[in-house]
């Protein structure tokens, strides 16, 4: 605490140290003669605590900032980046069904000519597939039971999107054989 246009710190003066001859200034002089102030400290008091507290919220701030453009990054290559940009395969078209609760898509299956004439290995799976655009779906649909074997290029994805389809795997061309 310390009074204006004073020198002395009366709130740290050793009132002990006085001289019995000498009068101590009564609280009303002290008072009438000198202004008190609560906005201004001494001038040689550390400001820190304002600036690391600053410092704190930037950091957390900036911290925040870099996580969000990390995870835009990650969500972006894992869902709009295909890791198979061109795949052709080749087979007999067996299902093309049109599937969905709100986001309907065509999903597709077909077996491989390359999984039927292997004799060494046993049957394991048909090859499935969305296709987001219905006129592919529909074109697909008539080659579907016809014994013609189709041309088909797909993409495929790390993550599947709902309105894209159920698989990673999505259909972008078909070349009747």
């Amino acid at each position: 605490m310390k009074l204006i246009n004073d020198d002395e710190d009366l709130f740290l003066h050793d009132f002990s140290n006085t001289r019995s001859g000498e009068k101590e200034p009564k609280e009303t002089e002290v008072s009438a003669t000198r202004e008190f102030s609560f906005t201004s400290g001494p001038a040689d008091a550390p400001q820190s605590s304002g600036r690391r507290r600053r410092r704190g919220c930037s950091l957390l701030v900036w911290t925040t900032v870099i996580a969000l453009i990390a995870g835009g990054i990650a969500f972006y290559i894992r869902y709009f980046i295909p890791h198979t940009s061109e795949s052709k395969t080749r087979g007999y078209v067996t299902v093309v069904e049109k599937r969905g609760i709100i986001f309907k898509t065509f999903e597709g299956e077909m077996v491989s000519e390359t999984r039927l004439s292997d004799t060494t290995r046993v049957y394991s799976r048909d090859f499935q597939f969305s296709i987001p655009d219905d006129s592919l779906g529909r074109l697909l649909q008539g080659f579907q039971s016809t014994g013609r074997p189709v041309e088909i290029t797909t993409k495929k994805y790390y993550g599947t999107l709902p309105w894209r389809g159920a698989t990673n795997t999505i259909l972008t061309d078909i070349r009747p054989q």
